[in-house]
């Protein structure tokens, strides 16, 4: 991930997106936060929106339209472990699970952080029906 080189800051990293603070000097975050984001950016990118990057993104938020099944649950598991597994190579992905309600789809993600051998988890929600 992008670091930033200061000796006082050894586990500070830029955020993503990257974005200037109120004193002109890029936002950081920790390493865990960093790598939250990214999946955030990668399960909510739409594939072709990125440009020079075709491919990237798992485009989530269409998940809500291919019902609630366990095929379409696999389905989706396997198109966002895909993605992962190409797109973050600072993780070891090691589970995702989608999940549905009446309302919500749920994504769960267990994945251990290369760098630090720490295990994290992470979830996410897309609301099923469209905003009015």
């Amino acid at each position: 991930p992008p670091r930033l080189d200061s000796s006082a800051a050894s586990d500070v990293y830029k955020r993503q997106p990257f974005r200037i603070g109120t004193l002109g000097v890029p936002r950081t975050a920790s390493r865990r936060e960093v790598v939250r984001q990214k999946l955030e950016q990668l399960l909510f990118t739409m594939p072709g929106e990125r440009v020079n990057r075709p491919d990237y993104g798992c485009g989530v938020q269409q998940l809500v339209f291919s019902g609630t099944s366990a095929e379409a649950a696999a389905a989706a598991e396997f198109l966002i472990s895909t993605n992962i597994t190409r797109n973050l190579p600072e993780v070891d992905l090691e589970a995702v699970r989608v999940t549905s309600d009446d309302a919500r789809l749920h994504i769960d993600i267990l994945y251990t952080l290369l760098a630090s051998g720490e295990e994290e988890a992470e979830s996410f929600q897309v609301p099923l029906e469209a905003p009015p």
